[in-house]
């Protein structure tokens, strides 16, 4: 029987396509990887990328190293990342101001939000907690709101700057409690610490997991009011959620949630992309890693790169809607 020569050729040329996707994920990665964070050394989103670097670095066999790029709300290192070559070696920590807030806040970006990146797999989802210090000699959100409102515009709260979560998240508050705070912006954590145990700020609206934040807790050094999660945190059964407390102050509970995230500049392969989500929701169930992030209360959440993009469209419409009613802009 004689055989066409056709159907060798068409074997080789889907050899030809398939080949060199195989390749691209067995032979990645190559060489060391670039973790850009676009926050400050010290902060909790810093020490859960670091965490991240040192399980891809053994499953792989490569280093994969952080790289901090702070400023300007998370855009100067979510913009370097946006720009880097799609070849999977620099890789970005993203939270929910770099890619759901900033869209809405800011008139002119850098980066395209929606176009320049690719999903690639969430890391945690950060219990949130607003602290107040002792000398306010508040004990309660609601103690909270009537103090505030005996001594309008008197109480400062520290954020990680203008438009970022932290901000959006407190002028919230203001405006369903009706009260007058005072905004101090910082870059980043560290410098909100220093400034709240130095008596500069009275309020800070920060991660449980962010270094001394539990030891301050329990030192009685600051007062926490509520913790700004689904549930309670672990590692505060006795404090209320946000979502306790507010029905009784007489405003809904709060829909917005403080996130962190992996994504790739856009076009990334496909194949490296799913060989770092596979990784990436390996290594979440380590318990040496799940230990270490329940200390730091990270939730985890378990989605595909696909489902991770979902997540962050419905996230971003979600901070939209209140930074439209908030009336938060930026020029």
């Amino acid at each position: 029987m004689l055989r066409s020569p056709v159907f060798p050729a068409l074997l080789a040329l889907a050899a030809s396509f398939t080949h060199p996707v195989q390749a691209q994920s067995s032979a990645y990665p190559a060489r060391p990887v670039r973790v850009v964070v676009p926050l400050i050394v010290g902060g909790a989103a810093d020490v859960v990328s670091r965490l991240l670097a040192q399980s891809l670095t053994r499953m792989n066999g490569q280093t994969f190293y952080v790289e901090n790029k702070p400023g300007a709300n998370t855009m100067i290192g979510t913009d370097v990342c946006a720009k880097a070559p799609a070849d999977g070696y620099t890789l970005c920590m993203v939270t929910s101001s770099s890619l759901s807030i900033n869209p809405s806040v800011y008139e002119k970006l850098p980066y395209n939000a929606r176009t320049d990146f690719s999903p690639v797999a969430p890391l945690v989802d950060p219990d949130m907690i607003l602290l107040a210090s002792p000398k306010l000699g508040v004990k309660s959100l609601s103690d909270l709101v009537t103090y505030a409102k005996q001594h309008a515009g008197k109480v400062a709260f520290g954020t990680f700057g203008i438009g970022s979560d932290t901000h959006i998240t407190m002028e919230w508050l203001k405006r369903r409690a009706n009260v007058d705070l005072l905004h101090v912006p910082f870059n980043g954590f560290p410098p909100i610490q220093q400034a709240f145990t130095g008596g500069d700020i009275q309020l800070m609206y920060v991660s449980v997991g962010n270094p001394g934040i539990l030891a301050q807790i329990k030192s009685g050094a600051a007062t926490p009011l509520a913790v700004f999660a689904a549930s309670r945190s672990p590692q505060l059964p006795d404090v209320p959620t946000i979502d306790e407390v507010a029905p009784p102050l007489g405003f809904e509970p709060f829909q917005g949630r403080v996130w962190f995230g992996l994504v790739a500049p856009a076009h990334t392969p496909r194949p490296v992309i799913d060989k770092l989500n596979s990784q990436i929701r390996e290594a979440m169930k380590e318990p040496s890693l799940q230990e270490q992030l329940s200390t730091l209360a990270m939730r985890t959440r378990n989605q595909d790169a696909a489902q991770f993009g979902d997540a962050m469209t419905k996230d971003r419409a979600l901070w939209h809607s209140l930074i439209q009613e908030i009336g938060v802009k930026i020029d």
